[in-house]
Order: C-alpha cells, then structure tokens, then sequence
C-alpha cells in the first residue's frame, strides 16, 4: 500500500524518469532514511542513480556526528555513494544574524548544490511528507504568509540545475514509521523534534492530533488543496504578468516603477499578485519575513487618498507612493545632494538629467522661449549663481506676489514626484536669495525685459 501511493505520486507528477541522477537529502532520521532505503529499493524499475548527501549541522557536538557516521555506514551496507559534510553553522548565524534554523537550511542546500554539481544530478530528493505539509500550511495561514507561502511545500520546484522533488507527500508520518518497522529499519531522532520551543513542533504535538482524531486522512485533503491552490495560483499569475506589462513605466536591476491610476484598474485578484510578482523580480529570494502585512500596507497606498507615502519591506527593499508613480526600489532614500557655483558662460548637466546654462544677453527670447525654462538676471544681481537640491525651510519670494512661498509647498502644487524633488534644480544668487525654480516658479529677481538684463538662464 505505502509503496502503491508513492509510485501513483510519482507518475501523477512526473517526479521521476529514466536516467536520473538523484541526490537524496538524508539526517538518518525516519523520514530521510525511509526515503532512501525506497528510492534505493527502487532503482532499477525508475532507472536511476542515487546518490545520499549528509549535513552535519554542529548544533548537537558528538550526537549529531554519530548521525554522520550511522548514515556513511548506512550508504556503505546498500552501496549507494555517500557526501557527507560538517558545517559550523552557529558560526555562520552569528556572522550573518540568522535565526538557526535559516542558517541550518542556508547551508544544508548550499552543500546539496554542491553534490548535484558534482555528479551532474538532475535532481534533489527531500523526504517531507504529508504531516509536514499540514503544518505547513497551518503556520503559513497562522502567521499571515503570502499567497504562494498559503500553498504549502511543493511536490516539485527548481532548485541548482535542476528539480527538488519530495515523493513522500503522498503518504503521512506513521505511514513511514510502519515502512520503517516493516523493513527493520532503525533511524536516529533528534531530541530537538520533542520540544516545544519551535513553533512546528507545537503545531505537530498539539494541533495535529486533533485534526486526525477528526478525521485519520486528513494529509490527504491538505495536500489536494495544496495542489489545488498551486494550479489555481499558475494560472492567476501568468494572467498578472500579462496585465502587468500594460501598467509598467520603468523596469530595470533594483527598480519597478508602475502606473497607480493603471494599476488600480487591474481585476482586484491581479492586484495582489501583481505585487507578488514584482517583489520576485526585485528579490533574489523573497525573504522569510515578508507577509501579508506588507502587501496590505503597499496596497493601502495605492488605494489611499494620500498621493505619497512609503513602506518599508525586508532586506533594504521599499515602495514609495508618489502621485501615480509606484516605486519599487533598492535605491537609498538618504537624499542625494549637490550644489554647483555657476559663473557667465557656464553650463551644466544636473543630476536630474536637466540643462542648465549661464548666457549673455545677445536679443530677447522668442515669445514661445519666454517661459519658466527661461530666467533673466536684473543687473546687479550677486554672482557667481549657485545651483543646488532643496534644503528645509526653503523659500521663493514668486514674481508678482506678495510673501513667500515654500518650496516644498511649491513641490505638492506642482505634483513633483518625491524622488524628482531629490534632484531638482535651486538656483539662488551668491547671497543665497532662491532666484528661480527651473521649469516651475520664477521670483521677483528676474528683470522685466531683456533692456534690463546683461544674462539669461536657460534651463532645458
């Protein structure tokens, strides 16, 4: 019967073909044994290779380098090539503040890749299994995952060169303790499985056996709907990627700018993913502790009447709301500044990739050039011009009005995306009074005509 599930799992999937080069992730615990002993029990009906890679994870001294060498004997017994390894991995956690158990599994797969290029193997087999895929989902729902985390553990994703395939969800944790008794197999086990500091382990010891005292097949219902949820999720996505091309203003390493009025007009299903698939693509691997949370926050500011706002997301990433521009980016909100002493016959190319130019006055403008892109100094005016990014309290005393004006006001009026208002252009004289605003507001410095100006700014 144990095998018959697992076989029917296995075609249904295509987990495996002919010619496979397996590596198989054992601890020596049920599980992994369990797998390895049916994979290598096996091997000539599927036609393949098997290869059993070991972690030594140095969190239990003697006790966890006893389970190497139990697994090294193991592979020897059978005859199956064995790559066993040990790795200091509360060293590595606390150089890169991890918590043990990402450290534990950052390492772990790090070494599987080792030995799947080693052996040119097609594919990496785990031993999870259907108990693991209820607390799975349970915690993923528990703790607000995202959509794809809600689905659970797939039965096949890309990993390396190849695939991580995990036969073994097709049958639950007693299942393979039976297996294991009936082929007079003796796993080591890990203490740290009974205690009740994890939280998998809580929901394996204390809400598990409710569920199975409710009804004893229940892995089965769970990983339907895990596949049920991945299909359904398949499909939504590539649906989204088409929408999302329609919404994109500017896409590039480490940045995704998108339409807010486009984008709110996406089918409400697509919202949500399109985020997901926007944060795949920026993320090299979306982080553990990116939930819900921030996808509810991210989609408040599209939907928000406030035109600008930002949310911080994991490992440095952030989305800024500017009016209808919707930014993804690695990018360093710390403002970048410059300032430039502008002297006549000058000119520069800003940062904001505009031009500016310090000219003498050889005839007046052509009417349509008579513009806030043009400025004309009033003799006596102190120069050198300095030419600057905004500073706090800035303010323009405006061509025929009474008062002043602040900049930053003058940035919401004129509905400046925050990331532009960076990098805009100040021109002030050499006493530091704000003269011009390139392209948005000219002050009552500037000469009536050009009788009355020696030089010109042009801003283009």
């Amino acid at each position: 019967m144990f095998d018959q599930k697992v076989h029917s799992f296995i075609q249904k999937h295509t987990l495996i073909e002919s010619g496979d080069i397996l590596v198989a992730g054992v601890s020596g615990g049920p599980d992994s044994l369990a797998l390895l002993h049916f994979l290598h029990r096996h091997r000539q009906q599927y036609q393949i290779d098997l290869v059993c890679a070991h972690v030594d994870h140095m969190f239990r001294g003697s006790q966890s380098y006893e389970d190497l060498l139990y697994v090294e004997e193991f592979c020897k017994t059978l005859k199956i090539p064995f790559e066993g390894k040990r790795i200091d991995v509360t060293g590595f956690l606390e150089r890169e503040k991890l918590s043990s158990q990402n450290a534990a599994r950052i390492c772990r797969y790090s070494f599987f890749k080792e030995v799947m290029n080693q052996y040119k193997a097609s594919k990496l087999v785990l031993a999870h299994h259907g108990d693991d895929q209820i607390e799975t989902i349970l915690m993923s729902l528990t703790r607000g995952s995202t959509m794809k985390g809600r689905s659970g553990i797939p039965y096949k994703r890309p990993f390396a060169n190849g695939h991580i395939i995990r036969p073994f969800l097709a049958v639950d944790k007693k299942e393979i303790e039976d297996y294991c008794l009936t082929h007079d197999l003796v796993p080591r086990r890990d203490p740290t499985n009974e205690k009740l500091d994890y939280t998998r382990n809580r929901f394996r010891h204390l809400v598990l056996p409710a569920l199975k005292n409710e009804n004893p097949e229940v892995s089965k219902q769970f990983q339907r709907f895990s596949e049920e949820l991945m299909e359904d999720e398949a499909y939504l996505q590539v649906l989204t990627d088409e929408y999302l091309n329609k919404v994109v203003k500017r896409k590039k390493a480490g940045l995704f700018t998108i339409s807010v009025e486009k984008y709110l007009q996406l089918p409400q299903p697509l919202q949500r993913r399109g985020i997901h698939l926007i944060l795949n693509y920026l993320y090299k691997e979306v982080p553990s502790n990116l939930s819900a949370v921030h996808i509810e926050q991210i989609l408040h500011l599209f939907k928000g009447q406030h035109p600008s706002g930002t949310v911080y997301l994991p490992k440095g990433l952030y989305f800024i709301r500017s009016y209808d521009d919707g930014i993804f980016t690695y990018e360093n909100e710390k403002e970048e500044t410059y300032e430039y002493h502008l002297k006549p016959g000058d000119s520069i190319l800003l940062p904001n990739g505009g031009y500016l130019s310090f000219e003498k006055v050889l005839e007046d403008p052509e009417p349509e050039q008579n513009s806030l892109t043009i400025f004309r100094l009033a003799e006596g005016t102190e120069i050198p011009l300095i030419v600057r990014t905004r500073r706090n309290g800035d303010r323009i005393k405006p061509l025929g009005l009474n008062g002043h004006k602040k900049i930053k006001e003058l940035f919401i009026d004129q509905k400046i995306p925050m990331q532009q208002r960076k990098v805009w252009p100040i021109v002030t004289d050499r006493l530091g009074n704000i003269i011009w605003v390139p392209g948005l507001k000219k002050s009552c410095y500037e000469a009536r005509d050009s009788k009355e100006a020696i030089y010109i700014l042009r801003y283009r």
